[in-house]
């Protein structure tokens, strides 16, 4: 509560608005992610101090802070630095997806869902990155089996099973389950986005199935409690 009345998000904000290396670092202070009310009253802060404007730009792209030079010495360290960048991005863009609601205040969550309809790049830049961190996913978990395959002193099945999963997270799941859940919310509350997203994914030989997947592996890896039980009913809505 304090980070929210010392005007916490207004000065990241700043730091957004004027592209300095602060303001992707202060992108991991927007990750809300929890249970407690305060996260949900974050989430409606962020978007009442005109956080949208600057995250969705982030989304597609463009607008991404200026590094630090000795971040950005080399090729991969300039990549890792928009992977870094876009990994916050996703998890604070999947917090406001779940947390936003009709009843938080200044229409913060139809504001949300109206960034979506503005132009056909959000929804495309969703299934550019659903596709991608699946790709991801799926590359990790068939590493994880070709390097366990060689590796003849564990025969525990479970124990296999649970490492993979955990390399399958690692490896691009955790941002797969959560694109999904933001891909599931757009579809649910918007046909034309929902058209769209249809369509996209089509074209890539794919369909909603993928969507439904990371829904339910996301589903599967909680606990009993309203997060999984707000993804049971992604999935039977979309």
């Amino acid at each position: 509560m304090a980070f929210l009345e010392g005007q916490g998000i207004e000065l990241i904000l700043r730091c957004l608005k004027e592209r300095v290396h602060a303001g992707a670092s202060g992108l991991k202070l927007l990750d809300f992610f929890g249970s407690d009310p305060l996260q949900k009253t974050a989430c409606e802060h962020l978007v009442k101090a005109g956080g949208l404007k600057y995250l969705f730009p982030m989304f597609v792209g463009s607008r991404i802070p200026r590094p630090a030079p000795v971040l950005t010495a080399t090729p991969k360290m300039k990549r890792e630095w928009v992977q870094s960048v876009q990994t916050q991005v996703i998890r604070i863009m999947y917090a406001l997806s779940r947390y936003l609601d009709d009843q938080s205040p200044e229409d913060a969550k139809a504001r949300f869902l109206a960034k979506f309809l503005e132009d056909n790049r959000k929804c495309d830049r969703l299934v550019e990155l659903l596709l991608m961190y699946d790709q991801r996913m799926q590359t990790a978990e068939y590493n994880f089996y070709r390097r366990s395959e060689l590796d003849e002193q564990v025969d525990d099945e479970d124990v296999i099973a649970l490492a993979a999963m955990d390399a399958k997270l690692k490896g691009g799941g955790e941002l797969f389950h959560r694109l999904g859940a933001i891909t599931a919310v757009v579809c649910i509350h918007s046909k034309r986005c929902h058209e769209r997203i249809l369509s996209q994914l089509q074209l890539q030989q794919s369909g909603i199935g993928l969507v439904k997947t990371a829904l339910a592996e996301f589903s599967a890896v909680l606990g009993t409690g309203d997060q999984k039980d707000q993804l049971v009913f992604y999935l039977k809505n979309i």
